[in-house]
């Protein structure tokens, strides 16, 4: 597939944004550390040199934006600037709270067009990033502005959108960014397998951050103000997590699905079962949602999977994917590594 083919989309990737990469850098083996950085290092390089206009980037929200009181399945932020991160986050992102581009002129056609594709995003001005955005940044585009236009899709209160209705949100984005003169950098951002304890699901009824998570779901920031100390609850609960011995991430699956996007497995992950996604790969699986949807936007283009590790510390798979060789780059020359290793 060559560069003229794919439009004005010069790279692609996705990558898992767990929160261990901001504070918790120190805490695995320093070698797995090494192999993430390493990865992470290719990606930076290959975005360099496709020297992107704008970021399209599908990603989840953590009710620092939507909550119980509206929560649409697919959403997208219109808007010239956003923020991040949020106050409450600063701290364990490691990053200081400020604006972030967009790209309104983009953004709107993509929202246009997607509604009438039949796409009824709801649509909001200024978002709010986390990790979701900055933890990519902090590691693929560290030292510049890049515009960011997100696309959110709904991971975490069901019902979820269906894996099929996320593909196809994914190709009709896809439409809009080719027929364009910008230079477009498709990002996903979430998963791998994670049970992270920001929703109900895993914890005993008569666990005491049952009341206090539900608070959250329902009224999202406001109710972080009432309960400050909830970010750190929620920290210590995944330390304990982490350190309790527990099976919490499930390395097959991740290969798995990994590999299914790799290959572009279309029919086997257009048909995945959210029940069976949360018994495999915990609460936090259903981010892959956004990588499939990343796919979809990719037109069932090949990846190579450029990294992927299983960090017990943080409570879940790191993974990286890139779209490079099916762009055309040389992807060892730029690397200095062989593919097959």
């Amino acid at each position: 597939m060559s560069q003229r083919a794919v439009g004005g989309v010069v790279a692609a990737v996705g990558m898992t944004h767990t929160p261990g990469l901001g504070h918790m850098l120190h805490v695995p083996e320093p070698a797995q550390v090494k192999r993430i950085a390493d990865g992470f290092a290719i990606a930076e390089r290959q975005l360099q040199q496709a020297r992107p206009d704008v970021v399209v980037a599908f990603v989840n929200d953590h009710f620092d934006m939507f909550t119980l009181q509206g929560m649409p399945g697919f959403a997208i932020a219109v808007g010239d600037t956003h923020w991040g991160p949020t106050p409450e986050t600063e701290a364990w992102i490691q990053m200081k709270r400020g604006p972030v581009p967009g790209d309104s002129q983009l953004a709107f056609e993509i929202y246009r067009s997607l509604m009438s594709d039949g796409f009824e995003l709801h649509r909001v001005e200024s978002a709010e990033f986390i990790h979701n955005v900055l933890m990519p940044k902090k590691f693929l585009w560290p030292e510049r502005q890049i515009p960011v236009v997100p696309v959110f899709i709904n991971c975490f209160i069901p019902p979820l959108p269906t894996w099929r209705r996320a593909y196809e949100l994914g190709r009709a984005i896809r439409k809009v960014v080719a027929a364009g003169p910008k230079r477009v950098a498709l990002l996903a951002s979430g998963g791998l397998s994670h049970w992270p304890p920001i929703v109900t699901d895993d914890l005993e009824a008569g666990d005491p951050l049952v009341p206090r998570l539900k608070e959250w779901h329902r009224f999202g920031r406001e109710a972080v103000r009432v309960d400050p100390t909830l970010p750190l609850a929620i920290l210590e609960r995944e330390k304990v997590m982490a350190a309790s011995g527990r099976a919490l991430i499930n390395v097959e699956w991740d290969r798995g699905i990994l590999q299914q996007l790799a290959n572009a497995d279309v029919e086997q992950l257009t048909k995945l079962d959210h029940e069976a996604v949360r018994a495999a790969g915990g609460s936090g699986g259903a981010e892959m949602l956004l990588w499939v949807a990343l796919m979809g936007a990719m037109n069932d283009a090949k990846a190579d999977i450029v990294m992927y590790e299983a960090v017990k510390e943080w409570m879940g798979g790191v993974g990286l994917i890139s779209y490079a060789s099916s762009l055309k780059w040389d992807w060892r020359a730029q690397s200095g590594i062989d593919r097959g290793s």
